[in-house]
């Protein structure tokens, strides 16, 4: 009775796994979108940052200018970028649940999921078992990662690039 209500279990956490992968999956479109848009707020303020890094140079070099106005806009920018990783940083929230449960499924035991009612469940299991290796990718605390800092805002367009574009393909398994 007891190992009766433990497999229960097991397959009730299982089936709610297969369905944060189908929702995730089913959103995933516009996730991508959001974050895409987010990509290109940070482009938009990397571009910015080196158009003020250029003409304050010049202003300084041509008037005296002191690096004040640089600085301000500076960090005007950092500020702009703050927000930006903010909404960035719900995103990959969102994204760990799915990723979450993907890990989850590639160490569940398809010989629970054999009967014929369990078919679709299997085939999510291995498939998420294909995309198995992809999770490496992920595995780095995406809060200290994405701090808002220009001097690292290459590295971090990089990153969030890179985890859109792995998340298709593990949607697509």
């Amino acid at each position: 009775e007891q190992l009766q209500e433990l497999l229960s279990e097991y397959v009730l956490d299982t089936l709610i796994y297969i369905q944060t992968v189908r929702d995730f999956c089913d959103k995933q479109q516009k996730w991508s979108l959001q974050r895409e848009t987010e990509l290109d707020n940070m482009r938009d303020i990397k571009n910015r940052a080196d158009q003020n890094k250029a003409k304050a140079f010049g202003e300084y070099l041509w008037s005296g200018i002191t690096q004040v106005t640089a600085d301000s806009k500076y960090q005007e920018l950092e500020k702009e970028l703050g927000a930006v990783l903010k909404d960035t940083l719900e995103g990959l929230e969102k994204l760990d649940h799915f990723l979450d449960a993907v890990e989850k499924l590639t160490v569940t035991s398809l010989f629970v999921f054999t009967g014929r009612s369990f078919l679709p469940q299997g085939e999510i299991i291995t498939a998420a078992r294909m995309a198995s290796p992809l999770l490496i990718h992920f595995k780095r605390n995406a809060e200290t990662f994405f701090l808002p800092s220009i001097n690292n805002l290459d590295a971090l367009a990089f990153q969030l690039d890179k985890y859109i574009r792995i998340t298709e393909q593990i949607c697509e398994k």
